[in-house]
């Protein structure tokens, strides 16, 4: 936390008490060991609607809790308490539904999805808010047998 404190988005760097610090992709690539080269992921911002659409189709939310959620947090954002929420629900299903191993594989997809989307949030796209995320990030958990290969494949996050 005392770095995000100390970020300066004007001039991308890092304002320390004996210098000013410029961090680089190759700095990152170096020190957090990420490829720097591949296809750069580039999304916009989606509306609530399709903030909603995509809560409902990834993560089964009901239409209801899917509404209240991007009214309550005004805009395509969810909660991590929602996530929280989700995630429990899914992985109490998984364990209900144990005779089954379709429905199984769905609801731990659902799981991980939840589960990434947090770490997300928490992890590498903190925000000055600290309790949500943004619903965008659920497009590269759609398909969750390929999240292995965003970390090889993608250059950088490029939001618009």
């Amino acid at each position: 936390m005392a770095f995000a404190e100390r970020w300066h988005p004007e001039t991308s760097s890092f304002h320390l008490s004996h210098s000013e610090i410029t961090i680089t992709l190759d700095d990152v690539a170096c020190l957090l060991h990420l490829p720097i080269s591949g296809t750069l992921i580039g999304h916009g911002r989606l509306t609530k609607k399709e903030a909603m659409e995509m809560l409902i189709e990834e993560l089964d939310v009901d239409l209801h809790d899917a509404l209240e959620e991007v009214e309550r947090i005004r805009g395509a954002h969810v909660r991590f308490s929602f996530l929280h929420w989700r995630y429990d629900v899914e992985l109490l299903t998984t364990h209900e539904t144990a005779g089954d191993p379709v429905e199984v594989e769905i609801h731990k997809e659902r799981v991980l999805r939840c589960y990434f989307l947090y770490l997300l949030g928490t992890q590498l796209f903190v925000d000055t808010s600290s309790s949500y995320i943004d619903v965008v990030y659920l497009r590269y958990l759609s398909d969750i047998t390929r999240v292995h290969k965003l970390g090889s494949g993608y250059t950088s996050i490029q939001l618009s």
